[in-house]
């Protein structure tokens, strides 16, 4: 032993208790991968967060005299992170911060879970804490014992994920076809087909346009944008089409053994064109060469360049020097993950930009039915030039009377075959657009109960036509039967009709004698007026509809006097209508109850045309009544004693009802006269009627309620004659002197 002591200097680093997880987020929807792309991991489960100490001694001074230790820390944490829905292929790339490593390798400290339906929980998490050992089937993820280093963070890990359907493309991509229809498996149209799909798989194959699931992919997207968006990357068109999908490319040159379509489907000339509003067979829009853009860039993802985000351009250098740079927006074709595939589809933009300006517009009737988006046609139209122009079919809406209204744009020059269809061999069936519509038929105009109404007093109007050429009418309305007003369209014949035999009170079905058809329903649906008809001012709704040998249709299981109104007996020849969407609805004012009005229904055929004058028509006249409210029931009053705290006595009068049973029902309303004993002994003695004599002016307002109010402070000896008026959501009331008393 020494005579002096060795001194001994510990410096010692902060340990830190806990560690920052930068990666994890919770409720975050699992993509599903096809193709390969690079991904973040989304942190899942951590534990066992731990520091190790680290000691480090040196000596100094004469001697060795002086002993310095140094004591720091590094940390490692128990961590999974889940990636997509499995099972994957595999993993290939691993970026650790800046650090780019092949997996596997053990730099990167994880082992690959790849989401099979069988998959085991992580060992480590068994052997350490079983209770809370997951699976986690269908996910794959990575997990290991994450080197913290010395600041306790979780590095920044993204995967390069070799996900589903790899064998349909290159082995790294997949091919657009089979991505689609994986899409649509998923959301459960495994049996729904897609006309045209092997053809498409084929143009996607030899025109090397594979794809892969975009990285941007932050939030779940529909299958519908999924899949549009695929198809205009691909220059494809997709519609549904006969109660199947329909898919058709769009290019116009071969690419490696595929041939794109060349068969012309009609020859269309002046015979087929419908005449548009300005009078024309076909009107057209075209981009001057100094209106076309002539650079188009086109944004991807660069798998070479760790897949970076990048732009690339197409230039038509002769059109930049003739007019000047005209750039295209970006286009963002995030689901191309290689520069060459990038290019192509810049190149393509171009060229659909130059061979497809000129826009056609025309309309067909519907013997063309057969036309669909990609189909080829010839335009012949004289009057603006086109002499067997080669167009294809853009877009196609059809109307309510089936005309077709069609979008087409141009094609480059080439070989095309013969028409498939020519329509011009026999004369089509002529069409009258011009034919006369023929009368409406006597409407029935009623005024439904409020419950039925969005406003309270309304006016319903039936309507049907008398020849098959209707197509419908326009309502008109006068005050003075000179000076009309439009009030609205009706486009559909109304199921209106009359009652075939008479129907008692008591009764629960019916014969009617109706245009058009009445389906059957349920109790439930009678109940809840999904059936509901007018009838002669009774609301009825049915359940089953049985069509007799005689064309009538019996209704059975009726409920009778609905929303209020009261069920009485009709007569044979009653009017009845189905309460549908094909009957005008038309508000009516509160002043205008009690007036009178003028309607005038003009006509138009089926394809809104040769509609009838004012001049031509006839005039209805209807008296706008104010609409039935119910009265309230069990109306009962009573006196009730109070003795206030002066010693004063003092009676009220207490009055309850019952409510009617309206859906708008409001307040009842109580009025009240007076009567005092003499003028009550006059009417006893002479028999002079009450309501001649005695009672005190008018009626008085007592004061409102759901179903109770009070008369404060009345009189001792003196008679009161009470009335309750129902009083609705839009402010309508019904009279004292009509109301229970």
């Amino acid at each position: 032993m020494g005579l002096f002591k060795t001194a001994n200097i510990v410096s010692r680093a902060d340990k830190i208790s806990n560690f920052t997880v930068s990666t994890a987020e919770y409720g975050s929807a699992v993509m599903e991968l096809l193709g390969t792309t690079r991904i973040s991991g989304n942190v899942i489960y951590y534990d066992d967060f731990t520091a190790h100490e680290h000691r480090e001694t040196q000596r100094s001074g004469k001697g060795g005299g002086v002993k310095s230790t140094t004591i720091t820390y590094t940390y490692t944490a128990a961590v999974i992170m889940g990636l997509c829905e499995g099972p994957i292929k595999g993993i290939g790339r691993v970026w650790i911060d800046k650090e780019l490593y092949q997996y596997p390798s053990e730099k990167i400290g994880m082992t690959l879970y790849s989401g099979t339906a069988d998959q085991q929980p992580w060992p480590y998490v068994v052997g350490k804490h079983p209770e809370k050992a997951l699976p986690y089937t269908g996910l794959a993820y990575m997990a290991g014992v994450i080197d913290l280093g010395n600041n306790a963070s979780l590095p920044n890990f993204n995967f390069e994920v070799q996900g589903k359907l790899l064998d349909t493309g290159d082995g790294v991509d997949v091919n657009p076809a089979d991505y689609i229809r994986y899409i649509l498996d998923k959301v459960g149209l495994q049996e729904v087909e897609i006309v045209g799909l092997e053809n498409y798989r084929k143009y996607c194959r030899e025109s090397d346009f594979l794809i892969s699931t975009p990285a941007d992919y932050t939030s779940a997207k529909t299958a519908r944008d999924i899949v549009n968006e695929i198809a205009s990357l691909t220059n494809a068109y997709m519609f549904w089409s006969n109660d199947r999908f329909k898919i058709v490319p769009r290019a116009d040159r071969p690419v490696g053994e595929w041939q794109p379509d060349k068969q012309i489907v009609y020859n269309l000339t002046a015979d087929d064109f419908l005449e548009q509003n300005n009078g024309a067979c076909v009107t057209y829009s075209r981009k001057d060469s100094s209106e076309l853009y002539n650079r188009f860039t086109v944004e991807f993802y660069n798998r070479e360049n760790a897949y970076e985000k990048e732009s690339v351009s197409y230039e038509d250098s002769e059109n930049i020097a003739d007019y000047g740079l005209r750039p295209a927006s970006t286009t963002a074709a995030h689901y191309i993950y290689t520069k060459k595939r990038a290019v192509k589809l810049a190149e393509e933009l171009a060229r659909r930009n130059k061979y497809e300006r000129n826009k056609y517009t025309f309309k067909l009737d519907w013997s063309f039915c057969r036309l669909e988006p990609g189909d080829l046609v010839t335009l012949t139209d004289a009057n603006i030039g086109l002499d067997k122009q080669v167009a294809m079919i853009d877009g196609i809406t059809e109307d309510a009377h089936g005309i077709l209204s069609v979008t087409a744009i141009s094609r480059a020059a080439g070989d095309y075959s013969e028409a498939l269809y020519d329509v011009h061999e026999v004369d089509r069936p002529y069409v009258d657009f011009n034919a006369e519509p023929g009368d409406t038929d006597t409407p029935l105009i009623f005024q439904p109960p409020s419950d039925l109404t969005s406003s309270g007093n309304e006016i319903w109007i039936a309507a049907k036509g008398k020849k098959d050429a209707w197509g419908g009418c326009t309502v008109f309305v006068s005050d003075n039967n000179t000076n009309y007003r439009k009030v609205g369209t009706i486009t559909n014949n109304a199921r209106l009709g009359t009652l075939s035999k008479n129907m008692l009170v008591s009764d629960t079905t019916c014969e009617v004698k109706i245009n058009g058809m009445l389906l059957s329903g349920t109790a439930q649906d009678a109940e809840r007026g999904n059936t509901l008809c007018w009838v002669d001012g009774e609301c009825i709704s049915y359940t089953t509809a049985t069509m007799l040998s005689n064309g009538n249709y019996r209704l059975d299981g009726c409920r009778r006097g609905q929303y209020n109104t009261t069920a009485t007996a009709h007569n044979s020849g009653a009017r009845l209508v189905r309460c549908d969407e094909a009957l005008l609805k038309t508000e009516v004012r509160k002043e205008d109850v009690g007036k009178k009005i003028w309607l005038k229904f003009c006509s138009y055929n089926i394809f809104s045309t040769g509609e009838q004058s004012l001049a031509d028509v006839q005039a209805y006249e209807y008296t706008i009544n104010a609409y039935y409210i119910p009265p309230v029931q069990n109306l009962t009053a009573y006196n009730r004693y109070r003795q206030l705290a002066d010693g004063v006595a003092r009676y009220d009068i207490v009055v309850n009802w019952t409510p009617p049973n309206m859906a708008t029902y409001l307040e009842g309303q109580l009025w009240y006269k007076t009567n005092n004993e003499q003028a009550e002994r006059m009417v006893m003695a002479e028999g002079v009627p009450a309501d001649e004599m005695g009672w005190q002016g008018g009626w008085l307002y007592g004061g409102s309620g759901k179903d109770q109010c009070v008369i404060p402070q009345a009189i001792v000896g003196d008679t009161y004659r009470l009335a309750v008026c129902t009083k609705d959501e839009y402010g309508m009331a019904t009279s004292p002197d009509m109301s229970p008393r």
